[in-house]
């Protein structure tokens, strides 16, 4: 027992993971990039440098890492502050409607 690994939630921060999966069931979650982060202090690590922001929500405060998944009320409360700029919507040509010429005039034939 004194070897074992312990188990480690993964993906999510550990407020999201304490709501539970199905309280989430509806829940929109954004991830935040380090390209996205405008504040906070930038650290080293072995992958590369990562920034951390500190934001309070609902009286509890979060430390937000980039390239951590967060829910609406943290992201809002990010927004708030300025500590990240909203990411633009990302247009895929391939999903738009096509674009069909203009109905011209009906020829109807004469009888």
């Amino acid at each position: 027992m004194i070897f074992r690994k312990r188990d480690r939630r993964g993906g999510a921060p550990r407020h999201v993971q304490a709501a539970g999966v199905h309280a989430l069931a509806g829940a929109q979650l954004h991830e935040i990039d380090f390209d996205m982060m405008v504040k906070g202090r930038v650290i080293r690590r072995r992958g590369g440098a990562v920034r951390q922001y500190g934001v309070t929500v609902n009286g509890s405060t979060r430390l937000v890492t980039s390239g951590d998944i967060v829910d609406e009320d943290t992201y809002k409360a990010l927004l708030a502050a300025g500590a990240i700029v909203p990411k633009a919507p990302v247009q895929d040509d391939r999903l738009a409607e096509p674009e069909l010429p203009a109905p011209g005039p009906s020829f109807e034939p004469e009888a």
